[in-house]
């Protein structure tokens, strides 16, 4: 039997269809109208229903109708309550993970710290690479004088002016959050960490394009003293027995203003034994 998170978006792809017709390139529904779709199936975490960070999660209805989700956010001048939409061809708004080169693959012999296997937390995934050394390597190799700056997560807002390859995106101000951040000699990468699960082979390109938005336009605005702003996916697969696989990518984009124009610019494993 689907989820009640899985039936609930395929209440909303019925709600938009029927509201606004058949073959729409675009439905735009509000947190009120899930929230309001929400209680006939008793899924008490609605916010929820509109994050999607793989294809997996797709409901059938979404799958069929090849739509996926985007977040438009809040225009408060007119009302406090977040849009979201639906966009027709769901392939664009996520990224299959590349294949890791057998030559970009390094074996490290590591000591685990007392805290490295208390959970399995994003947060905690980025410490380990982090108090690891394994950024370093892989941001910065060969540069033995490299010292980041290092900004944890934190949740702001962001008004990107964007399109998903020829569709114009009516976004407003958006709430996002930035997993880690570092910084080095005008450098700036943003992350995102996932742990591998079976199925999970791609990710939704918004987790890393609205960070990246965020601190381009205070770059073009003057406001921060950068030269650029890269994207940075760490996944992190458990081994039996002990040890686990770290595969990290390198992303930018190359129309700032195509979200579908990510491209990779490198990509490593670190298998971490002990």
């Amino acid at each position: 039997m689907a989820s009640k998170k899985s039936r609930l978006q395929d209440a909303l792809v019925r709600y938009c269809i029927e509201r606004d017709g058949k073959g729409k390139k675009m439905y735009v529904f509000t947190n009120d109208e899930v929230k309001k779709l929400s209680m006939p199936i008793n899924f008490r975490n609605h916010n929820d229903a509109t994050h999607i960070d793989t294809s997996k999660k797709l409901s059938p209805l979404m799958m069929k109708e090849d739509l996926g989700v985007i977040h438009l956010g809040t225009n408060k001048a007119v009302s406090k309550v977040a849009k979201h939409a639906f966009v027709r061809g769901s392939e664009a708004l996520f990224h299959k993970f590349e294949k890791v080169p057998t030559e970009e693959v390094t074996r490290l012999d590591y000591t685990p710290g007392p805290l490295d296997e208390l959970n399995t937390s994003e947060s905690n995934i980025l410490s380990i690479v982090k108090n690891h050394n394994i950024l370093d390597m892989f941001l910065y190799p060969g540069d033995r004088r490299a010292d980041p700056h290092m900004y944890m997560a934190h949740r702001t807002r962001v008004k990107p002016e964007y399109r998903i390859g020829d569709t114009e995106i009516p976004a407003e101000s958006v709430q996002i959050e930035v997993d880690m951040t570092l910084e080095w000699e005008g450098v700036v990468t943003v992350f995102e960490a996932k742990n591998w699960s079976r199925g999970r082979d791609d990710f939704a390109i918004y987790q890393l394009y609205m960070p990246f938005c965020y601190y381009r336009q205070r770059m073009e605005k003057g406001e921060i003293d950068v030269k650029r702003i890269e994207c940075c996916y760490v996944v992190r697969r458990k081994k039996r027995g002990e040890g686990s696989d770290i595969d990290v990518y390198l992303y930018t984009f190359k129309d700032p203003e195509d979200m579908t124009s990510i491209s990779l610019v490198r990509c490593h494993r670190y298998e971490l034994y002990h």
